[in-house]
């Protein structure tokens, strides 16, 4: 438990996606914390709870740094600088509005997996006291089905990497910017909910409870979430197919340089 005041914080959510963030997000949002005006819903399945407004403009940051990489899926610290970089290079003036809106609907929440390479320029329009950071990570081994389930088709080593990178940068952002951070592990506030939620709350001083989270997450509470066996079977034949795929491509580009 962490001894804060007895007000609601503004939250904001740092992770690397598919990481179980939506449900975090919308569980906080269920003790009255903004979201936004419009939220994203991801393929028309499901609610993000995203700030559309964020969305749009952490994509301009990414514009105005030039950057057309998959975020969900690549480490690179030069994006991480260059976008840092911004400040004071391009007009501010949406950004300050934005924080204003959100400001005069006080306590809100953000979540948008892309903030973990933008947050270095949302900092100069932030104080430390101003909002509280939650650093949300999940089980590796689900990430990695998750992320096969979409056709992010990559080794377990490369997620591992990539994961391990955004949570230490994530790590080092709250610590040079000098806010208050609280790390979250989603399998954790699933499978113990009743130790987790009074951390949240300490944190955040919300008043969250179990009643909250089940109108989030209709699954069973006090099991771990992990894919069904019959989805982590589906999601290890779309690597193996794409390794083949991949092999056998690698095969015909060699024999081909061969006979050059």
């Amino acid at each position: 438990m962490h001894a804060y005041e007895n007000m609601k914080q503004n939250a904001i959510i740092l992770t690397s996606g598919l990481t179980g963030s939506s449900v975090l997000t919308g569980f906080i949002a269920r003790d009255g914390y903004w979201t936004g005006v419009s939220t994203h819903t991801n393929l028309g399945e499901y609610d993000t709870y995203e700030n559309t407004r964020l969305i749009e403009l952490n994509r301009s940051l990414f514009a105005a740094a030039g950057y057309t990489g998959n975020y969900m899926t690549e480490f690179t610290p030069a994006v991480l600088r260059g976008i840092e970089s911004l400040y004071g290079t391009i007009d501010e003036t949406p950004f300050r509005q934005f924080l204003a809106e959100c400001n005069e609907h006080s306590p809100w929440v953000w979540k948008d997996p892309r903030l973990w390479l933008t947050i270095r320029f949302w900092k100069n329009l932030l104080t430390p006291d101003q909002c509280r950071f939650i650093l949300l990570s999940r089980s590796l081994w689900q990430c990695w089905i998750s992320a096969l389930l979409r056709r992010q088709i990559r080794n377990y080593a490369d997620l591992t990497s990539y994961e391990r990178s955004v949570l230490q940068t994530n790590r080092d952002f709250v610590r040079e910017f000098g806010a208050s951070a609280l790390e979250i592990r989603y399998d954790e506030l699933i499978a113990q909910p009743e130790r987790v939620i009074p951390e949240i709350n300490g944190f955040l001083g919300s008043e969250l409870s179990v009643k909250h989270l089940q109108s989030i997450y209709h699954k069973p509470l006090y099991t771990a979430p992990k894919a069904s066996l019959s989805n982590t079977a589906k999601a290890l034949l779309i690597y193996g197919k794409n390794y083949s795929q991949r092999t056998e491509m690698l095969r015909s580009k060699a024999a081909a340089g061969k006979s050059a």
